[in-house]
């Protein structure tokens, strides 16, 4: 769904992150003009619940320039509802002729709206309070505790404390606990408890209209980890591949790492390539971008220990004589076809290129008619209708392969599907004391659907946009990480945004 909205302005409607709807009671309208500074129009309060949003940036709402505008709901800054993913554009000349409307849900709360156009400075507050009668009853709260135990049920080393609350009515606005009689904090993610000896969390939760949880405990003992293995691995790199006479690899260069440990084994080995952030290392990896390069390497075992970092630098020359060739490039559509060769639901479209000169530099594809865009995950089509996506490469000699395109059709899902996917993340890789992720963290999303089968699944890393998820991602950045992840059915259900917090520290820390 994400895929095709910033490039077919009539697909943009469907992009929200809640279940769709029927056409809601409450309309809720916005409109612009020429004004690079503000909306024409826009509401101010809401009632929770359903909705139709209408954004209309048409020449009848005043636009006589055909200027381009968005409507945008924030889903980062702190204070704010985020609940609704909301990103429409819009101009006079698109298939809709600027008039765009969408279902949502919307909780008790504030939202922050918005225009992302470059040059454009509107915004506002949508205000939302709570429908119908009173809410009274206090949210639902629970708590587990994990980690390895000893044979006496102590906790080694650490152990976390996970807090869960629901409200079925006005919704939970706050979590807390309290650690050890010390004062109620506000509770964002697993608390992991590291220091020896007896414990006790207290908890509680808030919901929207005031109501507090009665106050829930649990106890548990850390035990200190048993003491072994300090001495971190041996690791080294080789490179490889032909050279020429002043010691520079033509065409590419080829590193490979290896590491040992003889006392309770290598867990993890990673790399980083001129500069950039660590990463890990399953193959050896090819270099074949012309000019001088460094790959820093090192790796953990079992016990946390961390080599230092090691490097090896060398030169790749351009391969002899000129590319003249553009690559090859070919697009494949899949999905759940009917008996009339339709894709129902959402159709996806795969771009694969290659190059045996120079390399692939660049993969494009434009939807529908809209402009060309980076390629880097298959897209999926989930409006129903006909559709053709046009697809390009480039490679790094320059050279533009012809233009390909594929045609396909996507039908409206059977009717019934109003349950979303079940979606759910996993993190994993090595941990230190704390539960703390050494050097790395590896997140996997799962999504499953059975009724109308799982369409997209998006994921958002520290605040960014929605993208794609199409495989397993590292991330190696040291610092408190969290993920949002969702995913949409065939049938246009989109789950509820779940999140995962963790943390990564350096090797060594």
């Amino acid at each position: 769904m994400i895929s095709a909205l910033w490039l077919a302005p009539s697909a943009a409607a469907g992009a929200y992150d809640h279940k769709l709807h029927a056409a809601a009671d409450q309309v809720l309208t916005w409109t612009a003009d020429d004004s690079m500074t503000a909306y024409k129009s826009a509401p101010s309060t809401a009632t929770a619940g359903p909705v139709t949003i209408v954004f209309d940036n048409s020449t009848a709402s005043g636009n006589t320039t055909g200027m381009t505008h968005t409507l945008t709901f924030d889903t980062a800054t702190a204070g704010y509802n985020h609940d609704v993913n909301l990103n429409i554009i819009s101009s006079p000349y698109d298939a809709n002729g600027g008039h765009h409307e969408v279902q949502a849900n919307l909780t008790p709360g504030k939202y922050r709206y918005y225009c992302a156009m470059p040059g454009h400075q509107m915004s506002g507050e949508l205000v939302v309070t709570a429908g119908g009668g009173t809410d009274t009853t206090p949210p639902q709260v629970s708590a587990s505790v994990s980690g390895d135990k000893d044979a006496d049920g102590n906790y080694v080393g650490s152990a976390t404390v996970t807090v869960s609350a629901s409200d079925t009515e006005s919704g939970v606005a706050t979590v807390e606990y309290a650690l050890d009689g010390a004062p109620y904090a506000a509770y964002s993610a697993p608390v992991s408890v590291s220091d020896a000896g007896a414990h006790t969390v207290k908890y509680r939760a808030t919901d929207k209209a005031g109501n507090t949880s009665p106050e829930g405990s649990v106890s548990f003992t850390v035990a200190p980890p048993p003491s072994g293995d300090t001495t971190p691995p041996q690791v080294s790199a080789t490179v490889s591949g032909d050279k020429n006479a002043d010691g520079t690899y033509a065409g590419s260069a080829t590193v490979t790492v290896v590491a040992s440990d003889t006392e309770s084994g290598v867990a993890t080995v990673e790399y980083a390539l001129d500069g950039q952030p660590f990463t890990a290392y399953a193959n050896p990896v090819v270099v074949d971008q012309p000019g001088a390069h460094t790959v820093q390497f090192r790796a953990t075992d079992k016990a946390g220990n961390t080599s230092s970092a090691g490097s090896v630098s060398f030169t790749v020359a351009a391969p002899p004589g000129k590319d003249t060739t553009p690559p090859e490039v070919s697009a494949s559509v899949s999905g759940d076809k009917d008996a009339d060769g339709n894709y129902v639901g959402s159709a996806t479209v795969t771009v694969s290129a290659s190059d045996t000169e120079s390399g692939v530099a660049t993969v494009e594809y434009a939807l529908d008619g809209a402009p060309y865009a980076a390629y880097s995950a298959p897209v999926s089509v989930n409006e129903a209708g006909a559709h053709t996506v046009k697809y390009r490469a480039s490679d790094k000699a320059g050279n533009t392969s012809p233009e390909g395109s594929v045609s396909f059709t996507v039908a409206a899902p059977p009717s019934g599907d109003t349950t979303p996917p079940e979606v759910s993340v996993r993190t994993t890789g090595d941990q230190d004391w704390a539960w703390n992720y050494v050097g790395s963290a590896t997140v996997t999303i799962s999504a499953s659907d059975d009724d109308s089968g799982v369409a997209t699944v998006e994921y958002a890393l520290d605040g960014q946009p929605f993208t794609a998820y199409t495989k397993p991602f590292a991330v190696g950045q040291p610092g408190g990480h969290t993920v949002r992840f969702r995913a949409t059915d065939k049938a246009g259900n989109t789950s509820d945004v779940g999140t995962a917090k963790f943390r990564v520290v350096k090797s060594g820390s």
